[in-house]
């Protein structure tokens, strides 16, 4: 693919974000709203038309009421459901929404992103950089600086219509930009106001690092007589890992650790990532999940169209499996997990390839090249 010429951008770090946007009105937006607010950042929110009357209360007093491990009221500049304003003069434009609207987002972004403004997609989901990419391109933009999260910067809930609960900054939160030689002045510049950053080698790193499809899909699928029965009365984490369970979790684990070593990444087990980031006290795929203290008291889903199955199936398990096809990497137990999910779903996956290679904007490749693409970036 040919890309749109990248601009020259200059030098920056964190002294010199002042000015950010979220696009989200979920739980995560206004987490990382409210912390960049607090450390002294002028800050603006958006969502979709559709989604704003979550915001409307926001807009009418913009003040995000903050409790949990940060306390205090973090003002807004502007809340609206008109991107172009809400993007204007943005240094960093925060994309906190789920999976299934980054495209959509994408789309609203093209007429107003600027070249010298950086989009870091928190998290990525399995490729969210590479889709606002593709976007871009397909709409002729100028590339800004894209990067993604491997997995949200903080663990968090809404209380009411202008609060947000923070429980926790999450302790390793790996990131890349796209090209992977841009990641260090991403990183410059946000370090300082999340400073649970860690660099990636580039987005399949960051891709690969999501252990949401890891756990989630196994988890409901085990327990579906469980979802049917309760109604939502349950616990996620405590109740629905069980020795059995954990094996099935620690099958797909390894995997996704096979693909990465056919990229020619290092990848964490998926309990010890999930310790390292403070969720868990042990890296053992029992107690990790059963018993980690930031997996504690969440509940359970109370519909097998949770996005705990549908997103995380195909937002990412099918991710994997097109990679692993590419690359000669056999995974049966993700495959199984992606089938059984299609059957009680009624949906075809694969076919569907909600967040494939074509998706990403990397159908035809070979490996060699989807690594090539990840390193160098988008070809002027």
């Amino acid at each position: 693919r040919e890309f749109p010429a990248m601009a020259n951008r200059a030098a920056v770090n964190s002294a010199t974000v002042t000015r950010a946007t979220m696009l989200g009105g979920g739980a995560g937006a206004r987490a990382v709203a409210s912390d960049l607010s607090l450390q002294g950042c002028r800050v603006r929110m958006w969502d979709l038309p559709r989604f704003f009357g979550g915001l409307a209360k926001l807009r009418e007093e913009p003040v995000l009421r903050v409790s949990g491990i940060v306390e205090g009221e973090a003002a807004l500049e502007m809340v609206t459901d008109e991107i172009a304003p809400a993007c204007e003069d943005a240094e960093v434009i925060f994309v906190v929404p789920q999976a299934g609207g980054h495209r959509e987002v994408a789309e609203l972004l093209c007429p107003v992103i600027r070249s010298d403004q950086t989009v870091v997609v928190n998290p990525g989901s399995t490729g969210g950089a590479l889709e606002f990419a593709e976007v871009f391109c397909d709409g002729g933009v100028a590339m800004p600086r894209i990067a993604e999260t491997a997995t949200l910067t903080h663990t968090c809930r809404v209380t009411g219509p202008r609060g947000v609960m923070i429980r926790m900054r999450v302790g390793l939160v790996k990131m890349a930009a796209l090209p992977a030689g841009e990641t260090e002045a991403v990183m410059d510049m946000l370090k300082g106001l999340l400073p649970g950053l860690s660099v990636a080698a580039n987005v399949l790193e960051t891709m690969l690092c999501n252990g949401t499809p890891v756990i989630h899909p196994a988890v409901m699928l085990l327990n579906a007589g469980v979802i049917g029965r309760a109604e939502g009365d349950w616990e996620f984490y405590e109740e629905g890992i069980t020795p059995a369970v954990a094996r099935v979790i620690e099958a797909v684990d390894r995997e996704r650790l096979a693909l990465g070593e056919a990229f020619g990444l290092e990848l964490l087990e998926e309990p010890e990532m999930s310790r390292r980031q403070g969720y868990a006290e042990e890296a053992d795929y029992l107690r990790a999940y059963r018993d980690g203290p930031g997996f504690q008291g969440r509940g359970g889903p109370a519909s097998m169209t949770h996005r705990y199955l549908t997103e995380d199936v195909a937002c990412g398990l099918v991710t994997f499996l097109q990679l692993g096809k590419l690359c000669g990497v056999e995974m049966p137990a993700s495959r199984s997990i992606m089938e059984l999910a299609g059957a009680i779903l009624q949906r075809d996956f694969m076919g569907e390839s909600r967040r494939g290679l074509e998706a990403l904007g990397l159908a035809g490749m070979t490996r060699e090249e989807v690594v090539e693409y990840v390193e160098e970036g988008p070809r002027v």
